[in-house]
C-alpha cells in the first residue's frame, strides 16, 4: 500500500489536517513565536476536529463523504489556494498599517494617556509600542499584529466572521471591507459545490438502488 496514494485520499488529508497544525504550533513554540499559554495557541486545537471525518471506521454512511472530496477536489484545490493568497495577503496588509496602531496599546497607570501639563509624552503619543517602551521601560505593551503569525491569526478570525478587535487605521478599514466581502464568497465557493456534488453523489447511489430493485422484480416476473 503507497503511502503516497493514501495522503492522496480523502481520509489521508483529513488526517494531515489534524496532525500537521500540532507540529506548526510545537515548531513556533521552538522560535519563541508562541507560548504553551498563548491565546494565540489555541487556533491550531480547533483543526482536531478534522478527526471527526473518520467516523466511516464506525458508521458505513460516512463512506458517501469519500465520494463527495473527489467529486469536488478541483475546486476545493482552487478555493483553498485563493484562500491562502487572500489570508496570507491579507495578513500581511494588516501588519504592515496596524503594527503602530496606538489603539491596540496598553500602557502602565503610571503613565499619562496624552502629554499633559508636566511635559511628559502619554501612551498615545509615540509612533509605536517599541518608542513606548523605550522611553518607559516595560510599561507599555500590544497584544494585536506585533508580528506576522498574530496577524494571520486574526485575519484568520476575521474571515469568519468574527471581529475581536475594532478602531483600525484607515488603510486598516479598507483591508476589513475587503474581507467582509470576500470572506463570504469564500466560504460561499466550497459550501455550494460540496453541497451540489453531495446532491449527486446520492442521485447515482438512488439510481443504482432503483436499478436493483427494478431487476429484482423483473426475475420474480420471470
Amino acid at each position: 500500500y503507497s503511502p503516497l496514494i493514501y495522503a492522496t485520499t480523502f481520509f489521508g488529508i483529513v488526517d494531515f489536517l489534524s496532525t500537521a497544525p500540532w507540529f506548526v504550533e510545537q515548531g513556533l513554540m521552538m522560535s519563541g513565536l508562541l507560548s504553551q499559554d498563548d491565546d494565540n495557541a489555541r487556533i491550531f486545537r480547533i483543526f482536531r476536529i478534522f478527526r471527526i471525518l473518520q467516523l466511516e471506521d464506525f458508521v458505513v454512511a460516512f463512506s458517501k463523504l469519500d465520494n463527495v472530496f473527489r467529486a469536488s477536489k478541483d475546486v476545493l484545490k482552487a478555493t483553498g489556494l485563493l484562500a491562502l493568497i487572500i489570508w496570507v495577503g491579507c495578513g500581511a496588509l494588516f501588519y504592515i498599517f496596524e503594527e503602530n496602531n496606538p489603539n491596540w496599546r496598553e500602557c502602565d497607570s503610571s503613565v499619562p494617556l496624552h502629554t499633559n501639563d508636566t511635559g511628559m509624552p502619554g501612551c498615545y503619543d509615540f509612533k509605536s509600542t517599541a518608542e513606548c517602551n523605550e522611553y518607559y521601560p516595560g510599561l507599555c505593551s500590544q497584544n494585536a499584529f506585533i508580528h506576522m503569525p498574530n496577524a494571520l491569526y486574526y485575519t484568520a478570525v476575521f474571515l469568519g466572521g468574527e471581529w475581536g478587535v475594532v478602531d483600525f487605521t484607515w488603510p486598516g478599514r479598507l483591508v476589513c471591507l475587503f474581507l467582509c466581502v470576500v470572506g463570504i464568497a469564500l466560504y460561499a465557493i466550497p459550501i455550494g459545490t460540496l453541497f451540489d456534488s453531495f446532491g449527486a453523489v446520492l442521485g447515482m447511489g438512488g439510481d443504482d438502488e432503483e436499478e436493483e430493485e427494478g431487476g429484482q422484480e423483473d426475475s420474480k416476473e420471470k
